[in-house]
């Protein structure tokens, strides 16, 4: 049904339009389920990927002004 397993090895028949409608519209159906997963995992932690970002902001800050600071001096 979803493959070309069980026609002949001499048998090449085309696809229909409905099987390829159908495939197409699993296919759809996958990717919206896909991106529904997707967006329930993110925003479990989108809070802590914030912080992560936030703190990662920070440290580059850091690190930036002390190197800002110590070329000044020279």
């Amino acid at each position: 049904m979803f493959g070309h397993g069980d026609n002949e090895p001499g048998d090449e028949r085309p696809e229909t339009i409905m099987q390829r409608f159908f495939r197409g519209c699993l296919l759809a159906l996958a990717g919206v389920i896909a991106l529904w997963l997707a967006l329930h995992l993110l925003a479990q932690f989108w809070g802590w990927l914030l912080l992560a970002a936030a703190l990662a902001g920070l440290i580059w800050a850091a690190v930036w002004f002390i190197r800002w600071q110590r070329d000044r001096r020279w």
